[in-house]
């Protein structure tokens, strides 16, 4: 008897998790886009054309200061219909001094309309605003789990996310090390620089995949670039920055967006993966890296700590 009426309560949480979400249609993604938000610094929570955009107390507000001096900030809701809790997805307001930005996300019930309106809106939004892509990207890579329910959650994975050992690590001094003689205390480049918290290494045999990318415009890198791409070599599960987050190696495919660290400029340019070579090589040795802001650069593409 009480194993049945156990059985009843998880049926009954499984379906109020499944209602409590439902599509975004693409006549309310533009609705929503076309908003205009005044004074969100102050705002918990708005109601707008029948929906309602609430804010959490914390882990609601991101700052991401580039290397131009000018602040960004991404104000993050989650959006439900205005007369019940069921959510639709997120809206991320990308802030600066002179622009502000609506962006709807849309959850991933979602059609596949509305998901490539949402993936468009990005890259048109990066054309006209620099730093939008890459600052977007990394909010949706440190949602915490109230907010990453309402859109692109990765998997956790207990195997190993790794590096052969003569990839090279960008510093924040502008110089570089392989990730083999990186130590603790070491501060790398990122969209955050931050100290090497602990590095790790691992002997056995170990498959890599070789992604190659090539970068949506001039970007000159600290490893050669050869025919105008950049080779990357991994293990499967490493996760990478891309245009919609955090995204592991193996669910990549090819034109998805990452980022290179342009070392001329210190920007982070857009570029698009070319080739996918799956067990390129194996190695006897792969090391990995705890950061302490989760972010670094390897051969001059932005990644991230394997949680």
């Amino acid at each position: 008897m009480k194993f049945i009426f156990i059985l009843c309560c998880a049926l009954c949480l499984s379906a109020y998790g499944q209602e409590s979400k439902r599509a975004l249609t693409l006549s309310e993604y533009d609705l929503i886009k076309g908003i205009s938000f005044k004074n969100i610094d102050k705002k918990t929570s708005i109601r707008e054309k029948g929906f309602l955009f609430s804010r959490p107390s914390t882990n609601g507000v991101f700052s991401v200061a580039l290397n131009d001096g000018s602040e960004r900030k991404i104000f993050l809701y989650k959006i439900s219909e205005g007369t019940t809790p069921k959510g639709l997805g997120l809206l991320a307001v990308f802030s600066t001094p002179t622009k502000q930005i609506q962006q709807c996300i849309p959850n991933t019930l979602a059609p596949k309309e509305v998901w490539a309106k949402y993936v468009e809106d990005l890259k048109n939004n990066n054309k006209t605003t620099d730093g939008f892509a890459v600052c977007m990207a990394y909010v949706l890579s440190q949602l915490g789990p109230d907010l990453a329910t309402e859109s692109i959650k990765e998997e956790e994975d207990s195997n190993d996310f790794c590096f052969p050992a003569e990839l090279f690590v960008n510093l924040a001094d502008g110089t570089e090390k392989s990730i083999a003689s990186i130590q603790v205390g070491d501060i790398v480049s990122g969209i955050k620089e931050g100290k090497v918290t602990q590095v790790k290494k691992h002997q056995g045999t170990f498959s890599l995949t070789r992604l190659l990318i090539k970068p949506n415009s001039q970007a000159w890198v600290s490893r050669k670039v050869q025919n105008g791409l950049i080779a990357l070599e991994v293990t499967p599960n490493h996760p990478i920055l891309t245009l919609l987050g955090k995204t592991s190696v193996n669910r990549l495919k090819q034109k998805d967006w990452v980022f290179v660290h342009d070392v001329v400029s210190e920007r982070y340019v857009t570029a698009e993966i070319v080739d996918i070579q799956q067990n390129a090589r194996t190695v006897p040795e792969v090391y990995s890296l705890s950061t302490e802001h989760g972010i670094y650069d390897v051969e001059g593409i932005v990644v991230l700590d394997k949680h």
